[in-house]
């Protein structure tokens, strides 16, 4: 409708000469589209899921480098003030690989799951219920 009403003043043969005019001309005019009743909490709803996960997953990577950190203090230690050798520790890792990387993935999926899935799903229920 707004379109109509511009292209039959741009036309005419009396075109507005004010752009105040035009603008509030194109402004009373009814859209020529209707929005659902919900249309504001649907998008609202679509935001905030969106925010919710960048939220969570944020503040995995957080606590993540926390515990990274953590745990590169005491080995810093150990290199720097009691003189460890990165072939024993390197050697050490290699012949327990299996316990090492089934360790760290246990911490990191505790982790994920606490900091984002639970989250993500208590908070999926709570506003299916409402």
């Amino acid at each position: 409708m707004k379109k109509q009403i511009f292209l039959q003043i741009m036309f005419s043969d009396e075109k507005y000469s004010d752009i105040d005019k035009l603008l509030d001309e194109a402004l009373k005019s009814e859209p020529q589209f209707n929005l659902s009743d919900d249309f504001a909490n649907v998008v609202a709803e679509k935001m905030s899921r969106k925010f919710d996960w960048e939220q969570y997953l944020m503040e995995f990577l957080i606590y993540f480098a926390a515990i990274v950190g953590l745990a590169v203090v005491p080995v810093a230690i150990q290199f720097i003030f009691f003189g460890a050798q990165w072939q024993d520790w390197l050697q050490y890792i290699v012949a327990n690989i299996s316990v090492v990387t089934g360790i760290a993935f246990l911490i990191v999926f505790i982790l994920f799951a606490d900091r984002v899935l639970l989250r993500y799903f208590l908070h999926k229920t709570s506003t299916v219920r409402e």
